[in-house]
């Protein structure tokens, strides 16, 4: 059965395995750059884009690997994503995903493969500080702001939030499907996670004037190779791997795993920035703008300046 979605004028597949299946849609690209640009010619006729977030004050936060997480830390997140629940915000945040014309993965062409790395570390950015909003008042005497963890791919799912799935499935208003957490497809190991962040120049995109950003951002997503040619577990594989409302590319986030997974996908792309410098994407006009925010992709390339520090940079 197929169980594309069209939400405004993208056509996507509904799920990671779907997605899997089909892989980059390179022969698909001009129709879906022709389907982008009418509807942004539809939302710039709407208008009222969104301010800059204000800067973040003090001491940058550390995003720490989860499994080091003090038993402290780990129940101030479940109860920071509970209240976030309860109060609303939450399916905010996840309806802001479910808006498939903000353009921010690869399986909606070209631009869609460009944009996945900026918006999701905004994305990132903005739960983070909605997590730290409701911290503040549920552990006001705290000395430290709360942050989100990341999860490395090569290890188990993070046993704490094993029993943890707060939110209702946004389409239903049901609980959420129960979690996978099994092959197939493939989860990342250490050594995939080697090939994506130091040997992406091994991956042949078929674009046109690709670079070492193309390369790179398309082996994290999840569309590369192997050496062997075998496919490359990453991003997508990792949703399709953990099951559940997090197999569905619109509603993933509804599983607070989903954020720990991306935070992942943000730390390896701040490790490979430091040593790839000046490579970027071919992102022009309002495509480099990371709507629904106001921050463009050159806004968002330094992360201390953006308010978080990773405690590793080691892949």
């Amino acid at each position: 059965m197929d169980h594309s979605h069209e939400t405004g004028e993208h056509f996507h597949p509904r799920t990671f395995d779907e997605v899997l299946a089909r892989g980059f849609p390179l022969d698909k690209l001009d129709l879906l750059e022709n389907l982008h640009k009418k509807l942004a010619r539809a939302k710039r006729v709407l208008g009222g884009a969104a301010a800059l977030a204000p800067k973040p004050t003090g001491a940058p936060v550390t995003r720490e690997n989860q499994a080091d997480l003090t038993p402290e830390k780990r129940e101030a997140f479940r109860n920071a994503v509970a209240r976030l629940v309860e109060d609303g915000k939450y399916l905010e945040l996840v309806q802001a995903h479910m808006d498939m014309s903000h353009n921010m993965h690869g399986m909606m062409g070209e631009s869609g493969l460009y944009r996945f790395l900026p918006w999701h570390r905004r994305y990132l950015i903005e739960f983070e500080r909605e997590l730290q909003r409701v911290d503040a008042i549920l552990r006001p005497d705290a000395t430290a702001k709360l942050a989100i963890p990341y999860w490395r791919w090569e290890d188990p799912f993070p046993e704490w939030l094993i029993d943890f799935l707060p939110a209702s499935d946004p389409d239903t208003g049901t609980p959420p499907p129960s979690r996978k957490n099994a092959s197939p497809p493939q989860k990342a190991n250490a050594n995939d996670v080697d090939i994506i962040v130091n040997q992406f120049s091994i991956q042949d995109t078929g674009l046109s004037d690709e670079n070492d950003y193309t390369k790179f951002t398309y082996g994290i997503e999840g569309w590369g190779l192997r050496p062997d040619e075998t496919s490359l577990p990453a991003h997508n594989h990792g949703h399709a791997w953990v099951g559940g409302i997090m197999n569905n590319t619109m509603t993933s986030p509804t599983d607070p795993v989903f954020w720990l997974h991306h935070a992942e996908v943000d730390r390896l792309w701040h490790i490979w920035q430091q040593v790839n410098v000046t490579p970027e994407p071919k992102l022009d006009g309002p495509d480099r703008i990371m709507d629904p925010w106001a921050e463009s992709y050159d806004d968002l390339l330094d992360t201390e300046e953006l308010g978080y520090v990773y405690d590793s940079t080691s892949p």
